[in-house]
C-alpha cells in the first residue's frame, strides 16, 4: 500500500462531507419546519390514480432519512479514506453530493405536495418535484465530479524493472494499438438501449408523467457508457474511453512504472462488472473475466483494463514508457 499522501484532501472533506452534509440537513429543517401543517394520516404512496396508500408521518419520512444517512456516512468515509486516482475522486465526489440532493430532494418533495392541504387523499401527484430533484443531482452530482480535483503530475525517476515485456519497435518509429472491449456486444447495447428508450416513451405517453423517463435516461447512458470500452496505447500512454467517449482515464507513459498482463476475475476481484474500485484502490474497468492490462502508476496507483491482445498493449505501453525516461534523461 502506497504511503503517497491522497491528493486534493480539502476537496474530498468539502464535497464528500460538507456539501452533502449542508444538502441534508437544509432539507430536514425544512421538513421539520412543514410537518405541523401535514395532513392526518399523511399520503406516503402514489400511484396512476393518485394517492394509494396513507400512514403516519414517521412511515413518510423514516425510510429516506435512513438511507440519506446511510448514504452520507458510507460516501463520506469512502471520499476522505480512498481517491489515489482522479477517476475515483469524481465518481465518489459526484455520488455523495448527488445521492445526498437526490434523498433530500425526494423527502422534502413528498412533505411539500401535502402542506395546508385538508386530506391525504387530495395531495398532489410529486411527480413534477422528483424530476427536478433528479435534474438536480445529476447536475450537482456532475458539478462535484468536475471540482475533485486532477491527479498531479508525478513522473517516474527510475528506469522500468528487467524483465518486463517490450514490444519489437524501432528507435524512432511510432506505433498505435486500439481494441475495443464489450461485455454484451456494441450491437446488443445499442439494441438495449433504443429498448429501454422505447419503453420510457411507452410509458410517458400511457401514464402521462416524465418522472419514469426522467429516471430511465441516465439508466440507459450508463448501459451505453459503461459496456463497452476503447482501450489505445500510443506515445502518450494508454487511454481508455467509455462507448460515448465518457467516461475516460488516460495513464500517462511518464508516469507508468511497469505494465504486464493479469487475468481478472471480476465478482471476486471488484465485486462485479463495470467501471469498479477494488478494496486495494486498483481502478478496474472491467467487462468481462479473462485477460487484462495491469498498470502499475507511481504514486501507488494500478488500472486494471480487461481487452483482447492485452499482452501487445502491455508491452508497446512500457516501450513508450522507457522512451519517456530515456527523453527526460537526455534533456537534463
Amino acid at each position: 500500500m502506497s504511503t503517497t499522501p491522497l491528493p486534493h484532501r480539502r476537496r474530498a472533506w468539502l464535497l464528500g462531507v460538507v456539501v452533502p452534509a449542508a444538502i441534508t440537513a437544509a432539507a430536514w429543517a425544512a421538513i421539520a419546519a412543514l410537518v405541523p401543517r401535514l395532513p392526518d394520516p399523511v399520503a406516503v404512496h402514489w400511484g396512476l390514480d393518485g394517492v394509494d396508500r396513507t400512514g403516519t408521518v414517521g412511515e413518510l419520512i423514516a425510510p429516506m432519512a435512513v438511507i440519506g444517512g446511510l448514504s452520507l456516512v458510507v460516501l463520506g468515509a469512502f471520499a476522505v479514506l480512498t481517491g489515489r486516482q482522479a477517476i475515483n475522486r469524481r465518481m465518489v465526489l459526484g455520488l455523495a453530493v448527488a445521492l445526498a440532493t437526490l434523498f433530500a430532494g425526494m423527502a422534502l418533495t413528498t412533505v411539500l405536495v401535502q402542506v395546508d392541504v385538508p386530506t391525504a387523499t387530495e395531495a398532489a401527484s410529486p411527480d413534477t418535484g422528483m424530476t427536478l430533484t433528479l435534474l438536480a443531482a445529476v447536475a450537482l452530482g456532475a458539478l462535484a465530479g468536475a471540482l475533485a480535483g486532477s491527479d498531479p503530475a508525478q513522473p517516474a525517476t527510475g528506469a522500468l524493472p528487467a524483465g518486463v515485456p517490450t514490444a519489437d519497435l524501432p528507435e524512432g518509429q511510432r506505433a498505435v494499438w486500439v481494441r475495443s472491449v464489450s461485455g454484451i456486444g456494441t450491437t446488443t447495447t445499442w439494441v438495449l438501449a433504443l429498448a429501454a428508450g422505447a419503453l420510457g416513451i411507452g410509458v410517458w405517453l400511457l401514464t402521462d408523467t416524465v418522472l419514469l423517463v426522467v429516471t430511465l435516461a441516465p439508466v440507459v447512458v450508463l448501459m451505453l457508457t459503461m459496456t463497452t470500452w476503447q482501450v489505445q496505447v500510443d506515445a502518450r500512454g494508454l487511454t481508455a474511453r467509455g462507448a460515448l467517449g465518457w467516461p475516460r482515464h488516460h495513464v500517462p507513459a511518464s508516469e507508468v512504472e511497469r505494465a504486464d498482463v493479469t487475468q481478472v476475475r471480476p465478482f471476486a476481484e471488484f465485486g462485479g462488472w463495470g467501471l469498479r474500485t477494488a478494496v486495494s484502490g486498483t481502478v478496474g474497468i472491467v467487462v468481462r473475466k479473462g485477460e487484462a492490462i495491469a498498470v502499475e502508476q507511481t504514486g501507488g496507483r494500478r488500472l486494471v483494463v480487461t481487452v483482447d491482445d492485452a499482452a501487445t498493449g502491455a508491452a508497446l505501453l512500457n516501450t513508450f514508457a522507457e522512451r519517456t525516461r530515456q527523453e527526460a534523461h537526455s534533456q537534463r
